[in-house]
């Protein structure tokens, strides 16, 4: 699946550490929002909007690049990396807006959750064979 925009925004002066610089829980903050935006363009919105299933990560790997410092402007790309029976796979990249320099990127692990039996979730077949065609 090609990359898309999933986020766009600043880093603001309450997202910054004593380093000056972002700190690393907004960091995965913004990839959530990234990823609760990308959820919706694969079209799994209908799926976790039943009452009983949802979401969950299994794993997430962060990658930093370069530093970030308040009022930076920031946009994240999404792609589809790997789906599975249960489990598919997101890469975020992180950007700076105002030099497309490459700041981070969160490669993350997530699969669709039974939220009333707690367990994961086989993707329904037409889902899946409509998002491994745009792998």
């Amino acid at each position: 699946m090609k990359k898309v925009l999933t986020y766009k925004g600043a880093v603001m002066t309450w997202e910054t550490d004593s380093n000056r610089h972002m700190n690393v829980m907004y960091y995965v903050n913004k990839f959530e929002h990234a990823g609760r935006s990308f959820n919706l363009d694969l079209g799994l919105h209908e799926i976790i909007n039943q009452q009983d299933t949802g979401i969950v990560v299994l794993e997430q790997k962060l990658n930093y690049y370069q530093e970030v410092f308040e009022d930076d402007l920031l946009y994240v790309e999404s792609s589809l990396v790997d789906i599975g029976n249960k489990a598919y796979t997101i890469l975020h990249e992180m950007y700076n807006a105002k030099n497309k320099e490459l700041v981070s990127t969160m490669r993350i692990i997530l699969t669709l959750f039974d939220k009333t039996e707690r367990k994961a979730l086989v993707f329904p077949k037409a889902l899946k064979e409509r998002l491994l065609g745009e792998i």
